[in-house]
């Protein structure tokens, strides 16, 4: 099923920015602290230091500690919410969805994802369980926190150096050279990405395309030179990881079609830690209910951007193979998409009819163990006993 060329909305488009509030916002997350043990950690910094921690209980403690603070924003979050939702009002019109997902048939959207939701569970299920077995969590325990610290993947950090990210973004056409170094495996997919702000969403895609070739085993062997044992655990990894985000973004499109519907917040809170937290197989903090939504309909944005990505890299390893990036006639055609006004230029150009999630979902199949060895994946010991997961 694919998602069609959005439809004109008859409702005037809201405008979002709310400078002073958005200021005010931007200033407080910046100046809320965390302590925990006497450590100070900033507010917007606290995810990537739970990462960084391998101990579940200092993880829980800095998670708590963030979720305090998490409420104590909530009312500048919801204070911009009240903005919104007054401003749609005054627009003539009491459907706060309606008036923020302007050019997007909102519908036709919960049909689609609602099939993405399904095709994907299983096989998203499957590889949770593996990587949540690695630090000795059985699946229904785990939280945001935890998923943090397993996205990490510090494992494979010492083949993300600088120098082996520059050399081996230079081989796929890209400069890696302002990238910020020393976040192992996000580096790389940050330096292929690159580091120019995508003011369109076919730049944006072309931006995100490249960063996927972090988990592509033809770049990890012949760009990268991982060692040959380490490539398809790797790329499981980072298929994984983009999975979980794929799903993330598709349950935070499925809120907000509720949040932006009520105005009970008991609802949106329960709304937000049930849909977001099954989709992605972890509890979430009801206290991110606000936060986690951002700007209206972004995780629609997001979505879009994957899936457009995933259509151009089905069309370029069609027509040049898998390693469409060495080949200077498809950089150049990346260049040309990238330059495009629209997305729907890019699709008519690649021969597509619609924007469709189908071609990303294939690509991140195809690169997990547990699609490619048999469903289940290796056997995991935890203290519980060793079995398949």
């Amino acid at each position: 099923m694919s998602i069609r060329s959005p439809r004109r909305s008859r409702t005037p488009a809201l405008r979002l920015e709310v400078p002073e509030l958005d200021a005010a916002i931007a200033a407080a997350e910046r100046s809320a602290i965390v302590v925990w043990r006497g450590e100070r950690t900033p507010f917007e910094m606290v995810p990537a230091r739970i990462a960084r921690t391998d101990g579940r209980l200092e993880r829980d403690g800095l998670y708590a500690g963030w979720i305090d603070a998490l409420e104590a924003l909530n009312p500048l979050y919801r204070e911009r919410h009240a903005a919104w939702r007054e401003r749609a009002g005054a627009g003539g019109t009491d459907d706060l969805a309606a008036a923020v997902a302007v050019g997007i048939d909102i519908e036709a959207l919960a049909l689609d994802l609602e099939r993405l939701a399904i095709l994907s569970e299983t096989v998203y299920y499957a590889a949770l369980r593996r990587y949540l077995a690695l630090i000795e969590i059985e699946q229904g325990d785990a939280t945001i926190a935890d998923l943090w610290h397993v996205e990490r993947g510090a494992s494979w950090s010492q083949w993300f150096g600088e120098r082996d990210v520059n050399l081996a973004a230079a081989e796929a056409g890209r400069d890696a050279s302002e990238t910020v170094h020393g976040e192992g495996w996000r580096s790389g997919e940050s330096g292929l990405a690159g580091s120019e702000a995508s003011t369109t969403a076919p730049a944006a895609a072309i931006a995100e395309l490249y960063g996927s070739l972090v988990g592509d085993p033809s770049w990890l062997r012949h760009a990268l030179h991982m060692a040959p044992d380490e490539i398809a655990p790797f790329a499981d990894f980072v298929a994984f990881v983009r999975l979980r985000r794929l799903r993330h973004a598709l349950s935070v499109v499925q809120y907000e079609m509720r949040l932006y519907r009520t105005d009970d917040e008991s609802m949106q809170r329960a709304y937000y830690s049930g849909i977001v937290g099954h989709m992605i197989g972890a509890s979430v903090p009801e206290a991110a209910f606000l936060r986690d939504a951002g700007t209206p309909f972004s995780s629609a944005t997001d979505l879009r951007r994957a899936m457009l990505a995933g259509a151009i890299g089905e069309r370029l390893e069609s027509r040049f193979g898998t390693e469409w990036w060495a080949i200077d006639e498809a950089r150049r055609l990346t260049g040309e998409l990238g330059d495009a006004t629209s997305s729907e230029d890019v699709l008519a150009q690649l021969g597509y009819d619609d924007l469709d999630w189908r071609p990303v979902l294939r690509q991140i199949r195809t690169r997990l163990i547990g699609e490619m060895s048999g469903y289940g994946g290796p056997n995991i010991t935890t203290r519980a006993g060793t079995r398949k997961v």
